[in-house]
C-alpha cells in the first residue's frame, strides 16, 4: 500500500509559504513511523508515504496526476479548513473520476460541519446532511476529529465515516506527547520564509483547543476544539530544540488558539524557555496568541524574558455592546488593562479586530476606531466576520428567507443575517487581502456593502496611527 499526503493551496493568502500546515505533517508523521516500528516491508510489501505541498504551486491536476502515476498510490489523503474545502472538493472530484483509488479526507471543516450536523437547528442540520452527502459522491472515507490514530481505522476498514471524537480509543485526547512533533522532512523547508525581528522562523503548537464560547468561533460544541489537549513542557522543549538546532530557527511563533489559558503552566513554560537560551547561548524571538482577560503582569514580564517580544490579541471590538453580542468574555475595560499590561513590559500588540457581529452599525464601527486611536497598538489586522461550520453564529441559525439564514443572541435580541454559501462552490467568503474583501454577512444597521465600506475605512483612517 503507497500512502499519499496532499496538503492544499491557500489560494486566500497573499504568500502560501510562510507557516506550515502541522496538522497534516503530524498525521503523515505517524503512518510513516508506524511502518518504520512494525517494518512491513520485511514481509515483501511496499508500504510507502508520499507528501505532495501544493502551496504556492500552479497546474495542479497535472502535479496531482504525476504524484499518483509516479509513486503508484493506493490512497490520497487530504485535510482542508473550511477556506480550503471548495478546492479539496474539486480535487477529489478529478481524482475518483481519473484514477481508482481510495480517497480519505479529515481536518477542521468535515470535523466542524459533522458538529453542526449534530448540534445545529433542523435548517442547519438539512444544510449539513445535503453537504456531507455530496462529498460522499467523491470521498470513499471521512474522518472526523483528531486524525493520528483514526486514519488506520479509515486505511484498513471499509466504513465511511470515522469519528474520534466519539470513540476513546481514536481520540487522543491527555496523550498528545506522542503524537504532536511532526517530521518537516517531508517539506521543502528552505522554501518557506518567515521571519520574527530578523530572525529565521516558523510556526509550532504547544497546547490546542479553547474552553471560550464565542459565538464567531468554530468548534465551540466540538470535543476536538473546546477539549484542551497540552503537551508536557519537556516534549515542547524536544521540538524546539530539533528546530533549533537542526535547521538553524531562532524564531518561533506560537498557534495556539491562546497560549495563556493555564497559568500555573505557561509560566513553568516560560522559565523552562529562559533556562534553555540561558544554558544554550542563544536569543529566541518568540510571538503567540494571548487571550486578553488571562494576561498578568507577571506573565507580561516572563513572556518578555523569554523572548516573546509580539502578542496578537483577539480584540475583536472596541464596542462593549458588540463583545456582549458575539459572547467574548471580555470587556472593552479588559482588553485596555491587557494593552496597557502589555505595553509597560515592552511587548508589541496586533490587534485582531473583527467588524459584521450582531448588531454591529456606524456607531459600534466608530467605537471600535476610536479605542483602537486610544491604545495605539503597533499593527492592527481588521477583518469582516465570515462564519463557519461548528460556530454558534452558523448552529443556532434559522432560515431567513430562501437564500440567508439569521442567528439571534437570546439575551440581547441582536441579529445576524449570513448569506447562505455552499461551501464546496463558494470561495470568497474568506478574505486576506485587503481589497478584495466581500461582505456574507449583514445586520440590521448595515449592509454587506457597506460593511465592505466601513472595514475600508476603519483600515484607512487607522493606516499611519502613531
Amino acid at each position: 500500500m503507497n500512502i499519499g499526503f496532499i496538503n492544499p493551496p491557500s489560494e486566500f493568502l497573499t504568500d502560501q509559504r510562510v507557516f506550515m500546515s502541522l496538522g497534516i505533517l503530524r498525521i503523515a508523521t505517524q503512518v510513516k513511523e508506524y511502518i518504520q516500528v512494525h517494518d512491513y516491508n520485511k514481509y515483501g510489501t511496499n508500504y510507502k508515504v508520499n507528501f505532495l505541498d501544493l502551496s504556492n504551486q500552479h497546474n495542479y491536476n497535472n502535479l496531482i496526476s504525476n504524484f499518483i502515476n509516479n509513486n503508484n498510490l493506493d490512497v490520497i489523503c487530504l485535510t482542508s479548513t473550511t477556506p480550503h474545502i471548495s478546492i479539496v472538493y474539486k480535487f477529489c472530484k478529478y481524482i475518483k473520476k481519473n484514477f481508482n483509488i481510495k480517497i480519505i479526507l479529515g481536518g477542521p471543516h468535515v470535523t466542524l460541519m459533522y458538529s453542526s450536523q449534530k448540534q445545529g437547528t433542523p435548517y442547519i442540520q438539512n444544510i449539513c446532511n445535503k453537504h456531507f452527502k455530496n462529498l460522499y459522491k467523491y470521498v470513499d472515507s471521512i474522518v472526523i476529529g483528531d486524525g493520528e490514530i483514526a486514519l488506520f481505522d479509515a486505511l484498513k476498514f471499509k466504513e465511511n465515516l470515522i469519528n474520534a471524537e466519539e470513540n476513546k480509543n481514536l481520540f487522543i485526547g491527555e496523550n498528545y506527547d506522542k503524537y504532536a512533533i511532526a517530521d518537516r522532512k517531508f517539506l521543502d523547508i528552505e522554501s518557506y520564509h518567515y521571519y520574527i525581528d530578523g530572525k529565521k522562523a516558523t510556526n509550532i503548537i504547544s497546547q490546542i483547543g479553547c474552553p471560550y464560547k464565542c459565538s464567531f468561533c468554530s468548534g465551540r460544541d466540538s470535543k476536538s476544539f473546546n477539549h484542551i489537549k497540552k503537551r508536557s513542557i519537556e516534549n515542547i522543549m524536544q521540538e524546539i530544540e530539533m528546530l533549533h538546532k537542526t535547521y538553524g530557527f531562532e524564531g518561533f511563533m506560537f498557534y495556539d488558539d491562546e497560549i495563556n489559558l493555564n497559568k500555573e503552566y505557561f509560566e513553568k513554560f516560560l522559565n523552562t524557555l529562559i533556562l534553555y537560551q540561558k544554558e544554550n547561548n542563544v536569543e529566541f524571538a518568540l510571538r503567540g496568541f494571548t487571550r486578553a482577560n488571562l494576561l498578568t503582569d507577571e506573565q507580561a514580564k516572563l513572556m518578555y524574558k523569554a523572548g516573546f517580544r509580539w502578542l496578537l490579541i483577539g480584540f475583536e471590538s472596541g464596542s462593549n455592546k458588540i463583545l456582549e453580542n458575539m459572547n467574548k468574555g471580555c470587556t472593552v475595560e479588559d482588553n485596555t488593562k491587557s494593552f496597557n499590561i502589555a505595553r509597560n513590559n515592552n511587548l508589541k500588540v496586533k490587534a485582531l479586530m473583527s467588524v459584521g457581529h450582531p448588531g454591529e452599525s456606524q456607531e459600534t464601527i466608530r467605537e471600535s476606531i476610536e479605542w483602537i486611536k486610544k491604545v495605539k497598538p503597533d499593527e492592527t489586522d481588521i477583518t469582516i466576520i465570515s462564519v463557519y461550520p461548528g460556530s454558534h453564529y452558523f448552529d443556532k441559525s434559522i432560515k431567513f428567507n430562501d437564500n440567508t439564514l439569521m442567528f439571534e443572541n437570546i439575551k440581547t435580541k441582536s441579529k445576524l443575517y449570513i448569506k447562505n454559501i455552499d461551501f464546496l462552490k463558494d470561495a470568497n467568503f474568506y478574505k486576506s487581502k485587503s481589497n478584495e474583501y466581500v461582505s456574507y454577512v449583514y445586520t440590521d444597521f448595515l449592509t454587506s456593502e457597506q460593511l465592505v465600506e466601513n472595514r475600508l475605512k476603519f483600515e484607512q483612517e487607522i493606516k499611519n496611527l502613531k
